[in-house]
């Protein structure tokens, strides 16, 4: 039997009892236990708790929950009854509530020192085993370089030492690898730095043994090197062994301070594997782990060397030598940049394509530079393939993880860029570089309908102002002695040119549905006006240079007639040019067409009303006005004719 509580006094009576035994109220027959009161307070609890974990998000107490008691059972829908609580159940209620409110005030108060630990541990403990296992690398370096010197061992011993010292640190590494992780990574990575020190020093200072027997050792090394990395998952051991892998020659004084017989042409070969083979084993990690910034240190540690390797050994090497190095660099981080993500199926960031791009324009400016001198008519086709290498890696690309679009994106920009390239270092400052363009942005906005790619069009826009600004700059110029109206490269180029640029307007007009909200709106007026100007510009050059060539050969008493000439056909070309825009755009009922006529019929009348009056004689001076008269009164019969088609020039669409 259980006690009962009285209602007024809250005391406890024996279960039987019909009065309370402390105040003498009566005690109601369906007075509750204790006990029951007990049970329903801690269910009252227990949906208080869980209401405030799905309010604060707690995922890891209620995954640990699961963990132990299994899912959960759906709390059963509360009564009116089972809300209402007894001032009993109000008092433990608040009771609990202000030490929960103490208790997260002691939580907020105490959670600033773990943090102060956490730094105190990552600066004492984590970087000065770092820094201190590099100094202790350069330092072994220092030695056998200082050991050499005075002669204080053979090379062999040295040697030994060395590996030596590199076992014991991997050895160390690997017996604290439970106790201490830190300094388990810290002292792998030291030794594998030490042994690339060893052995490099044992074929490229000491020439105990060959290249053969060294670059396969390296190999071995770098495979221990990447295994160690991926076993604990350490970028900071691939790190430091990367870092003493580069630094290993330098300490060494492998370039410079060696004598007379230093920079020999096998000297230069055995670097340049070595720095292959170190690079190789860039390629593996990368291809493993995604570690940017490992990978962005070994590109810029990898250049830097190649360039004092370059500059040490220049008049001992080909460039063919050459090239072969630095291309054996570019493809390793090119594999390293690309093969994670498509291996893996990885989505790349911004670093990724930072990293990417800056390998393809790393390798094409070290390589135009060695090869521009002996290699200078080749060099088109070279960045041809180069451009056709990235439109490789673009389809793979896309095709292994179509969700990807950015890694193929990324390397088709590349692959474009490298291709506009190509032309103007294979054609020079001539026409045909212009031609090409031309054909080239065609062939991009086409493309870029047909696989759906509105990105190439963007590439195409870009390339037509660059054609654009190419024709106006630099095809305009002629060399007058051999020029010839009309047959000649500069009329070539822009009637290529211009043709292309309608040939877009023509072929974004029949996709005009799949651009671009606001596209063809721009894109339209923006084509027209430059292949109007551009075919006016070339016109009124072909002329005037014409009469120029004329006048250069001219008798002195006809010169003046073939000046006056060569001005009143300026005035004739661009108002006739007028009148026919203004023709097209009444036959086609384009308002924007008409006025860009007016617009431009207005030039030769002012330059007849303002130039032409005081320069010309008087003969071309009636002609230039009769001429002007005769095309504005045509003109105004064209609209007068047409007055209810154009319905207004300002108004009629």
């Amino acid at each position: 039997m259980t006690s009962l509580r009285c209602d007024k006094c809250r005391g406890l009576n024996p279960p039987d009892a019909r009065f309370c035994t402390k105040c003498g109220a009566s005690l109601t027959p369906d007075a509750q236990p204790i006990e029951d009161e007990i049970r329903q307070l801690r269910e009252q609890m227990s949906r208080i708790n869980q209401r405030l974990d799905a309010i604060e998000g707690l995922p890891e107490i209620t995954a640990r929950k699961s963990i132990k008691a299994g899912p959960a059972p759906s709390p059963e829908p509360e009564t009116a009854e089972a809300q209402v609580l007894t001032p009993t159940q109000k008092a433990a209620l608040e009771s609990l509530t202000e030490k929960a409110g103490e208790t997260q005030a002691e939580i907020k108060v105490k959670q600033p020192a773990p943090r102060q630990r956490e730094w105190e541990q990552i600066l004492g403990g984590n970087w000065l085993a770092r820094i201190g296992i590099l100094a202790l690398i350069i330092g072994i370096g220092f030695f056998l370089k200082y050991a050499f010197d005075n002669n204080w061992l053979g090379p062999a011993a040295r040697v030994i030492l060395g590996v030596a010292a590199g076992v014991f640190l991997l050895w160390l590494g690997f017996h604290w690898r439970k106790r201490y992780p830190i300094m388990t990574r810290v002292l792998s990575g030291g030794g594998i730095a030490v042994q690339y020190l060893s052995i490099f020093a044992s074929f490229a200072i000491y020439d105990l043994i060959n290249i053969y027997i060294a670059v396969m050792l390296l190999l071995i090394i770098s495979i221990i090197a990447a295994l160690l990395a991926l076993r604990y998952n350490s970028m900071a051991l691939a790190v430091i062994g990367i870092l003493g892998a580069f630094f290993a020659p330098f300490i060494l004084g492998a370039f410079g301070g060696r004598g007379p017989e230093e920079g020999t042409r096998g000297q230069a070969i055995q670097l340049l594997v070595y720095l292959i083979v170190v690079d190789i084993g860039v390629l593996v990690l990368s291809t493993l782990r995604h570690w940017h910034w490992f990978t962005l240190l070994a590109l810029v540690c990898s250049l830097l060397t190649y360039g004092i390797w370059y500059t040490e050994f220049e008049n001992r090497i080909s460039p063919a030598l050459a090239e072969t190095g630095i291309t054996f660099i570019f493809f390793s981080f090119a594999a390293a940049t690309y093969l994670f993500h498509v291996v893996r199926r990885r989505t790349a960031g911004l670093l990724d394509y930072i990293l990417m791009t800056g390998t393809a324009a790393a390798y094409t400016g070290i390589s135009l530079g060695l090869m521009w001198d002996s290699y200078r008519a080749w060099l088109g086709g070279f960045v041809l393939l180069l451009a056709i290498f990235y439109g490789i890696l673009a389809y793979v690309a896309y095709k292994r993880s179509p969700a990807n679009k950015g890694l193929s994106t990324n390397s088709l920009g590349i692959a474009l860029a490298l291709l506009t390239i190509a032309v103007p270092i294979q054609f020079g400052n001539h026409a045909p570089t212009t031609i090409t363009w031309a054909i080239e942005t065609v062939a991009l906005v086409w493309l870029s309908f047909v696989l759906k790619i509105p990105l190439l069009r963007g590439f195409g826009y870009i390339l037509f102002i660059i054609m654009a600004w190419r024709l106006l700059f630099f095809d305009t110029t002629v060399v007058l002695g051999k020029y010839k109206p009309i047959i000649n490269t500069r009329f070539l180029a822009f009637a290529i040119g211009i043709a292309a640029i309608y040939l877009i307007f023509f072929i974004i007009w029949r996709q005009r549905k799949q651009t671009i909200s606001g596209e063809w709106r721009v894109a339209a007026p923006v084509l027209l006006i430059t292949a109007s100007f551009l075919t006016i510009w070339m016109i009124s050059f072909e002329v005037w240079q014409s009469f120029t060539n004329s006048i250069r050969y001219a008798e002195p008493g006809a010169r003046r007639g073939l000046e006056n000439a060569q001005n009143l056909s300026l005035t004739g070309i661009w108002a006739l040019y007028a009148v026919a825009g203004l023709v097209v755009g009444i036959w086609r009922k384009w308002r924007y067409l008409r006025i860009g006529a007016l617009a431009l019929l207005a030039i030769p009348i002012v330059k007849v009303f303002v130039y032409d009056v005081f320069h010309l004689d008087t003969s071309y001076r009636i002609g230039a006005f009769v001429g002007l008269g005769l095309l504005l009164l045509a003109s105004a019969y064209l609209y007068q004719r047409y007055s209810k088609v154009i319905k207004g020039v300002f108004t009629n669409k």
